[in-house]
């Protein structure tokens, strides 16, 4: 497998958090991947992983009918 590793900085430069709190609350109430340890204080994402997590996340604006 030759996936991208993303850091913190690159999370946020996508836009998808602005700071560590936000993040730490995307994972523990929002099911978004936490991360794999490289070290003490080294976390990182797998690029497939979290444009999976995005494309599957609802549109804004659109709700599922309930059946």
């Amino acid at each position: 497998m030759n996936a991208r590793l993303l850091r913190f900085a690159d999370l946020a430069e996508r836009g998808i958090v602005k700071n560590w709190p936000q993040l730490k609350r995307l994972v523990d109430k929002n099911g978004f991947p936490p991360g794999r340890m490289l070290g003490d204080n080294s976390r990182f994402w797998l690029e497939p992983e979290i444009d999976a997590r995005l494309a599957a996340r609802p549109l804004a604006g659109h709700r599922e009918e309930a059946a």
